[in-house]
């Protein structure tokens, strides 16, 4: 599986059920966790595959 989104490619992320962030330079996980309102285990439970560089994708299952 390719764990990069290219320029161009389109993403689908559903309507509900979910959140999403977009890091920015100087993110840290725990910053990350405090957005989506969940501790740091369940949210690298979500995202197995976090570099943490500015541009990633973060997702958030809110239910």
């Amino acid at each position: 599986m390719d764990d990069y989104i290219y320029p161009n490619q389109k993403i689908l992320i559903p309507k509900s059920g979910y959140s999403f962030y977009i890091t920015k330079d100087g993110d840290t996980l725990e910053m990350v966790s405090q957005k989506f309102k969940r501790n740091l285990k369940d949210l690298l439970e979500l995202n197995n595959t976090i570099y943490l560089l500015p541009g990633q994708l973060m997702i958030n299952k809110t239910n």
